[in-house]
């Protein structure tokens, strides 16, 4: 029988932010049923800390059909300003989104809530969890309902998405080391009477720190550091203090005035060392969390959620190879460590106090954004569109890589369009009725094939998740045949038994 048919199980997704929200949006348009539990009721207004999209996380967005809306919420910034006299340009960054969109929290959770509804999720407010056991089968999940009485819920599988105080992370007893970056960060979302003329404000001096970005709608994120003053996180945040504290970095607080929302945070840097433990995950700040310098938060949960999201539809549809599963944690652990250094080191060089250290940082920022291979660089590390993951030795080149959204032959249109619903995509450089037939038939529902639009020798196996899995420029219609056909047996599973004995493309089945 063919393992692509009706999937045989479930998954209990908890918390319902970003990542849990593109977690569950995946599972449902690969035909999997998702519960998603959210401790907060329906009615509570997220107003939270996030609120910059970046390069790759908006192509993630636009595989699934959410960018465009999402895009007309925000603002588009094409340069991060890194000190108030330089600046690191996007413009230059590959794909459709060259710029970073600034939009609050809210919006990118009300899209991707919308889109995981649409597909079939469930979302159930005020569901707390309490307690997790795990056996050889499944999961139990017992749920605090919002009247006070506890029911159990059963799952093939249980992500964690809950967050940097995570319960799923507790209930599995993993530790959570690091340390405290910055304490006592103060938040708020504010007016201007003075809105200052970048669309990014931000500046550094001995003992403060200021950072505005504007929301599109008049209100303005404000994020402040006083050096002289850092209180506990319950202590309510002053706004007296705030202007005091942003005069202080950029030399005026453009007539900050009626906030709508303030908070106090302190910035970790840990890491679970496990992302998997048994049928358990855990993404988003449940598994990482660090500073907030470069916005990669959010976007880096994102990016665990649509990495994990089609491994678990295969596994559930019966087709994922024995390894696969496994590399959720071995793809996204790497990652997650780099955020967590790389935004740590990006604090300290902002923070830096003694008066040399400011030269220095001044000097260095300035070389690293004028130099344009490094500004290249840079730029494809904050966006994520230069991320990849490891691929074996001996491997093509563009293994691993990050799958530019290539024309494709016909009416096709572009790569991207074909993502998304847990599919892996054989873009191959010209019409072959044997390769045609090895997707469309030995391996249905599992890979699209489709010839790319331009003139290319390279035929490629795109992951769901938009990444590379395998590349060849072979010429040999015959050796190129069984690379593919080795390619599909490693990522998509062995053919479907039930097409063996099917009619087969004139001259024979090379593939075979």
């Amino acid at each position: 029988m063919a393992p692509t048919g009706k999937p045989t199980g479930n998954v209990l997704i908890v918390g319902a932010g970003p990542t849990g929200l593109l977690l569950a949006g995946d599972l449902a348009a690969a035909g999997i049923g998702c519960t998603v539990l959210e401790r907060r009721d329906e009615e509570t207004s997220n107003l939270t800390r996030a609120f910059a999209v970046h390069a790759r996380t908006l192509e993630m967005l636009d595989v699934r059909g959410v960018a465009n809306e999402l895009t007309s919420t925000g603002r588009r910034v094409g340069a991060i300003q890194v000190l108030r006299t330089t600046s690191l340009d996007l413009s230059r960054l590959p794909g459709r989104f060259p710029y970073v969109l600034v939009t609050p929290q809210y919006e990118i959770e009300r899209v991707l809530r919308e889109r995981a509804v649409a597909e079939g999720a469930e979302i159930v407010h005020g569901a707390e969890v309490v307690g997790l056991q795990q056996d050889a089968a499944g999961v139990d999940v017992e749920v605090r309902m919002p009247g006070g009485d506890t029911r159990t819920r059963r799952a093939s599988y249980v992500v964690g998405a809950d967050g940097v105080r995570s319960t799923v992370r507790r209930l599995l007893g993993l530790p959570f080391p690091g340390r405290a970056a910055v304490r006592s960060v103060m938040l708020a979302d504010v007016r201007l009477a003075d809105p200052p003329p970048d669309v990014l404000t931000v500046n550094a001096v001995g003992d403060a720190f200021a950072f505005l970005a504007p929301f599109g709608d008049g209100w303005y994120r404000a994020i402040a550091w006083n050096r002289r003053h850092q209180p506990p996180d319950s202590e309510p945040v002053d706004l007296a203090e705030l202007r005091d504290v942003t005069r202080r970095a950029l030399g005026t607080d453009h007539g900050m005035h009626d906030p709508r929302w303030t908070s106090r945070f302190h910035s970790d840097e840990r890491q679970v060392p496990k992302y998997r433990v048994g049928r358990v995950f855990l993404a988003g700040d449940a598994a990482h969390v660090h500073s907030p310098v470069g916005g990669q938060g959010m976007n880096t949960g994102i990016q665990d959620a649509a990495n994990l999201g089609w491994k678990l539809a295969a596994q559930l549809r019966g087709w994922a190879p024995s390894w696969l599963l496994d590399s959720y944690h071995e793809e996204r652990h790497p990652v997650g460590r780099l955020v967590v250094r790389g935004s740590g080191a990006a604090l300290r060089f902002v923070l830096a106090e003694p008066l040399w250290a400011r030269r220095a940082r001044v000097a260095a920022a300035w070389a690293a954004t004028h130099t344009r291979p490094v500004a290249r660089r840079l730029a494809g590390a904050v966006s994520g569109i230069d991320l990849a993951y490891p691929s074996p030795r001996g491997s093509h080149r563009l293994a691993g890589k990050r799958a530019p959204d290539v024309p494709l032959a016909g009416s096709t249109g572009r790569l991207y369009r074909l993502l998304g619903n847990g599919l892996f995509v054989l873009v191959v450089a010209a019409n072959d009725p044997a390769v045609t037939y090895l997707a469309a038939k030995r391996w249905a529902g599992r890979v699209h094939c489709v010839v790319a639009g331009g003139a290319t020798r390279t035929t490629a196996l795109v992951r769901p998740d938009g990444y590379i899995a395998w590349a060849t420029d072979e010429t040999s219609p015959d050796r190129r045949a069984a690379a593919i056909r080795d390619a599909l047996n490693q990522w998509c599973g062995p053919p479907a038994d039930r097409h063996a004995h099917e009619p087969r493309p004139a001259g024979g089945d090379p593939l075979r």
